[in-house]
């Protein structure tokens, strides 16, 4: 068997499994979120009016403050329904959609990391619990984080000192562009991703001083910027009322929760299952003792996933890496984490992972720097694999426990959807938020 279809079938693997569990699983965000977001391609759908606005963005009191303007949520979960009119098509492009993106960021990876096997890689990054419970629900994230890990592999790939010449440079600075006006109508994280685009111009400009690759990061941002135009152009569209929200003074709270954060932010690159499996230490104890085949692979992640951020952590420590891009890469990390931190010292968000999701491609770009550098250890390599295979152990086994409860989205409104695009009416199955402007 080839190589090729080898990896073919790993991609198919690994999309069935993150494809149930979008079907199949309770999701990790409030069911109200999955809701919305499928009505508003639903909506488009059985209307056909242009979706102006998107995803909405709401205070901490519930409080409709402001919907993402630009018309590209709504087609993501509309088209489908086009192509194909059943409640199952959305989550099928989704899962497709999100499984590439992880795996365009793996396989960049393992080209960059030659000590590790792609076969480590590639399930690793696919099935990290914040990658695989997080992304394959119809929520915006789950849209979004394809965005970002195309947006941080060609950000890599834009460097001048870190470019390996697999995507081609005018590629890498219009898929930069690209990527910024696709998280822009799906996400506020957005504006955590213009800096990086500064710095990648400017390394570029100091080595050639040269404009093309700035005009290529413009021509990138074409295609999705004129889905925004349409609602630039709306007689009562307000850019008062977009930035809304965004700043709210300081936040003394997330100022003195800085560790917090810090584990937060490592943890998208780790085994971090307690998050998972309930609401506070009893239930996910519970969950465990309940599944006794589940119960030694999830004790054997819960453990290890938490000593995972302690390690990544003291590599940022790690001062004599051979490799010549580690300072770099440990560089970007500690600024990534820097900048979140001080995004989220200017708003009323709490310290919550959804805030900053986007920012994981950064944590498994670091944290599998530092696997590679213990991979030349054989125990560490062995226990590594076995690490692994927990993982994906777990994962299924969790799919096959949460399937038969049918508390998933999917599987609690299946029907509902379906009656809704028999009958072109979205409202079969949900109200969209009060006072929404789409």
């Amino acid at each position: 068997m080839s190589n090729r279809l080898k990896f073919f079938l790993l991609f198919v693997s690994l999309f069935a499994l993150r494809l149930a569990f979008g079907l199949f699983v309770f999701p990790v965000q409030p069911m109200e979120d999955e809701i919305q977001t499928y009505l508003i391609g639903l909506k488009y759908f059985t209307t056909g009016a242009w979706p102006y606005y998107g995803n909405y963005v709401v205070s901490p009191n519930d409080e409709l403050l402001t919907q993402d303007p630009g018309a590209l949520q709504a087609l993501l979960v509309g088209l489908p329904l086009k192509i194909w009119p059943d409640p199952l098509s959305p989550f099928l492009f989704l899962n497709l959609l999100s499984t590439a993106g992880f795996w365009f960021l793996g396989w960049t990876l393992s080209l960059r990391l030659p000590k590790l096997s792609p076969w480590f890689i590639l399930p690793w990054v696919l099935t990290l619990p914040w990658c695989l419970h997080y992304s394959t629900g119809t929520l915006n994230l789950s849209y979004s984080i394809a965005g970002a890990c195309v947006f941080f592999t060609a950000f890599l790939e834009s460097l001048p000192s870190l470019r390996l010449g697999w995507i081609p440079l005018p590629l890498a600075n219009a898929l930069m562009g690209f990527c910024l006006f696709w998280n822009a109508q799906l996400h506020r994280v957005w504006v955590l991703l213009p800096p990086f685009i500064l710095a990648s111009l400017f390394l570029q400009w100091r080595r050639d001083r040269k404009i093309t690759p700035f005009l290529f990061t413009v021509l990138g941002t074409l295609p999705l910027l004129a889905l925004m135009i349409p609602t630039f152009l709306l007689n009562d569209y307000h850019f008062h009322r977009d930035v809304s929200g965004l700043s709210f003074g300081f936040n003394l709270n997330n100022f003195l929760g800085i560790f917090t954060l810090l584990s937060r932010f490592l943890s998208l690159a780790s085994q971090e299952l307690p998050r998972f499996l309930g609401l506070n230490t009893t239930e996910r104890i519970s969950f465990l003792s309940s599944q006794p085949l589940l119960f030694l692979p999830g004790a054997f992640l819960w453990i290890f996933g938490i000593l995972q951020v302690v390690i990544l952590m003291g590599f940022w420590f790690d001062f004599r890496n051979p490799r010549p891009d580690w300072k770099f890469i440990r560089l970007l990390s500690g600024l990534s984490f820097l900048l979140i931190y001080t995004a989220l010292l200017f708003t009323d968000k709490t310290l919550d992972v959804n805030h900053y999701y986007e920012m994981l491609p950064v944590a498994v770009i670091y944290s599998l720097y530092v696997w590679e550098r213990c991979w030349a250890f054989q125990a560490v390599r062995r226990f590594l694999w076995v690490f692994l295979s927990f993982g994906i152990i777990f994962q299924i086994g969790y799919v096959l426990v949460q399937a038969p409860r049918k508390e998933s989205f999917y599987l609690k409104y299946r029907e509902a959807i379906r009656q809704a695009i028999q009958s072109k009416d979205y409202e079969v199955l949900g109200k969209r938020w009060p006072g929404s402007l789409y």
